[in-house]
This record gives C-alpha cells, sequence and structure tokens, in this order.
C-alpha cells in the first residue's frame, strides 16, 4: 500500500490495511463480516473529520470527544459502541504512527482509562404497544415524494424481517419476493450468517409493494433495492440509522438506541412473545448461537409462557 493513499483516500486506504495487513488480539485475519462492519465504522468516523476540516493524520483527542458527542445521540447508555470505535480508532491510528504518518495517537490515553461492562446491557427492543404504533406508521402517504416512500420501505423491511443494517444495505431488487403467495426477502449470505429467505410480515407488504414499483420504474441501473443518490450508490448504516430515528420521533417514541439494531432486537422479542422458540427466532435472525434469544427472552414477563 502506498503512504500516500491514506491521504487521498482515507477509506480506501483502511479498506486495503483491513483485507491484507490489519489483524485481531490473537494477530489472525479479520472474518469479512468483521471487516465489513469495520470500514462502515471508519467511514463514519472519516466523515466527521472531514466536516471537521481534519484527516486521519491530524485529528486529535478533541476531535475524537466531539466525535463520540455527536456518536451518543444513536447510542444506548452502558453498550459497548463508544468502546468499539475508541479500540478501532487507536488501532489504525497506532498503523499510521508506525508508518510515520503521525507522530501520536491521542486514542490511546483514552483507551487505557476505558473498561469493557462486566455484565452485558439489557438488549433494547420496543414494548409490544410502540411496536404496534411503528407496524401501523408503515404506510405510504400520496402526497409523500420518493425519498419519503424509500424511508418508509426501509423501516418496515427492517421490523418486518428483523435484519441488519448491512444485510438491509446490501439487498437487491431481485431479493425482495412481494408478489408470491407468501412474500419474503433473501438475505443474501455474509460472514458467518447463511443466506436465508425471511417471511415478511402483513403489515408491511402494502407500503413494500408500492416502493417495489416506484423502485422498477425507477432508469437506474443499479441492482440495490435501496440507494442513496439517483446514481444509484448504495446506502450508508447512520443514513439507515437516520430513518429509523425519523420514523421513531414522528411517533414521540423514545429510545436509549433508536437504530436499526433496536428494530431487530424488537422482531425478535415480538417472535418470542408469540410463541416461537429460540433456535427458530435465531434462525430467523441468521444466528448460528441462541445467545441474542435467549437475553431477550429473559426480558419478557415471568408470567409469560409460550404456547
Amino acid at each position: 500500500m502506498t503512504l500516500a493513499l491514506w491521504t487521498s483516500d482515507p477509506e480506501a486506504a483502511y479498506a486495503q490495511w483491513q483485507r491484507t495487513e490489519a489483524a485481531g488480539a490473537d494477530r489472525r485475519a479479520f472474518a469479512e463480516q468483521s471487516i465489513v462492519q469495520h470500514c462502515a465504522m471508519f467511514a463514519r468516523f472519516n466523515r466527521f473529520l472531514i466536516a471537521q476540516g481534519q484527516a486521519p493524520t491530524t485529528f486529535g483527542s478533541d476531535h475524537i470527544n466531539g466525535f463520540f458527542e455527536e456518536l451518543a445521540r444513536d447510542c444506548a447508555p452502558g453498550t459497548t459502541t463508544r468502546l468499539r470505535y475508541l479500540k478501532l480508532i487507536d488501532r489504525f491510528v497506532r498503523h499510521l504512527v508506525a508508518m510515520e504518518l503521525r507522530l501520536a495517537n491521542p486514542a490511546a490515553q483514552m483507551l487505557a482509562s476505558e473498561s469493557w461492562p462486566e455484565d452485558e446491557p439489557t438488549p433494547i427492543y420496543l414494548s409490544l404497544a410502540d411496536d404496534r404504533r411503528l407496524q401501523t406508521a408503515c404506510v405510504s402517504r400520496r402526497e409523500a415524494g420518493f425519498k419519503s416512500l424509500r424511508n418508509t420501505a426501509i423501516v418496515a423491511t427492517l421490523l418486518s424481517a428483523g435484519i441488519t443494517a448491512a444485510e438491509c444495505r446490501h439487498l437487491r431488487v431481485s431479493d425482495l419476493d412481494i408478489h408470491g403467495i407468501r412474500p419474503d426477502v433473501l438475505v443474501q449470505k455474509r460472514g458467518p450468517r447463511i443466506a436465508r429467505r425471511v417471511p415478511l410480515e402483513a403489515f408491511s407488504l402494502d407500503v413494500l409493494r408500492e416502493y417495489h414499483y416506484a423502485r422498477a420504474k425507477l432508469p437506474c441501473r443499479s441492482e440495490w433495492l435501496f440507494f442513496a443518490t439517483a446514481a444509484g450508490k448504495p446506502m450508508k448504516d447512520d443514513t439507515l440509522g437516520k430513518c429509523v430515528r425519523i420514523a421513531l420521533e414522528s411517533l414521540d417514541i423514545k429510545a436509549a438506541d433508536m437504530s436499526p439494531r433496536l428494530l431487530r432486537n424488537t422482531y425478535a422479542r415480538r417472535h418470542l412473545h408469540a410463541g416461537r422458540t429460540d433456535e427458530e427466532v435465531a434462525n430467523l435472525l441468521g444466528l448460528s448461537s441462541h445467545r441474542t434469544t435467549v437475553r431477550l427472552r429473559q426480558t419478557l414477563e415471568p408470567s409469560f409462557s409460550p404456547a
């Protein structure tokens, strides 16, 4: 990798470094799913730096603190999101220092004072009542334009299928089967998650049919189901998060983590409440472990017992 790439195109340099040189604490190469997540996190931090007139080679601890203040709007207190970002920043800055592109690492001292939570935080989810309110709001409005329809369709997909933000970003037009006997969405294999077809719930079908029709009429060569620009560029994670946040705020619903993860947890908890087993819900989520579903089941009322 040329050193110049870190100054001319930091995101490309970071992605190249992740795939060729970077390694985790065990000195093993990162899995593809981890690389995709790391690149998305770095891209968000880099966009913040650009807005501040800074670059990966110039920012200081004050800029890291500023980024965390912005990040706090989307993060639940007590989660590890801040620490994960700080570890990511520390890791790539140590690399830049080693390449003599920086003199110091402003994240090192900050990281030394941080620690992982001893207990995993309780998963954040919408109550069953707020879940139903959001479902009811997943409808198209006659006066709304394509962007508004797209944003509503994104929320409907996340809430109806329980997919991750990364899975939503990578959905193709052909992955959405909205006209079949049993409408579903095909989630392609990404990292350890297996490819799977997830049935779409009834509340989402009308708005997704309308969006699918409007999307098919657009002269866009991109294959992405949801895209950010007329040129067909894929969505960013923070844009998906903004769609969720706006939808919740319009209903005066408040949550500590107003992100796609909130809707994924809500989806899983809804199915557990309806009587699905941990294994069944884990399969819907594309997970090989029951850890997430077990934690969510613990949030159900003690008197609840599945049928």
